[in-house]
């Protein structure tokens, strides 16, 4: 699981770039660990995913889960891709198995976490894609610890 706090905001003027953020994230991952994805259709989620799953060496086809909801592939971990797009409440996302799969041993993606944000574990990385223009995307990598969050409020 995430271990120390992390955070990091960036403008990313390219693909080449944003394989590096990437790449670079990977590093940090660990088995158990939970990314949650977010940004508009386009933003380039699974773009992100797939230089993470480069570097962690699946050297296969990664693609969007949209309608299949989930896609593993096997690289120095098992990496499980979500995606919550098409799925309407958390009663289809637990019907799905996820609060079973988040057991099992891999490093987990989340595309529309907003969906099952009442299932996200304790502590995850949230990942924000915002588009500027065609090429340029706003990235925003943080540690999320709920109940560090929860001490802050009060």
């Amino acid at each position: 699981m995430v271990r120390d706090s992390y955070s990091l905001e960036i403008t990313s003027t390219s693909e080449k770039e944003t394989s590096r953020i990437a790449r670079d994230f990977a590093n940090l991952l660990k088995g158990g660990d939970v990314v949650a994805l977010i940004g508009e259709l386009g933003s380039g989620k699974t773009f992100f995913v797939k230089k993470i799953a480069e570097e962690l060496g699946f050297d296969g086809y990664v693609s969007s889960p949209t309608f299949t909801i989930l896609n593993i592939y096997e690289a120095s971990t098992y990496l499980y891709h979500f995606d919550f797009y098409r799925l309407k409440n958390i009663e289809e996302i637990e019907k799905i198995g996820f609060s079973d799969l988040l057991m099992e041993e891999g490093i987990f993606f989340i595309e529309w976490p907003e969906k099952a944000e009442e299932l996200l574990p304790e502590e995850y990385f949230k990942v924000r894609i915002d588009i500027i223009n065609a090429t340029y995307r706003n990235l925003s990598i943080k540690k999320i610890a709920k109940s560090e969050d929860e001490k802050c409020q009060n």
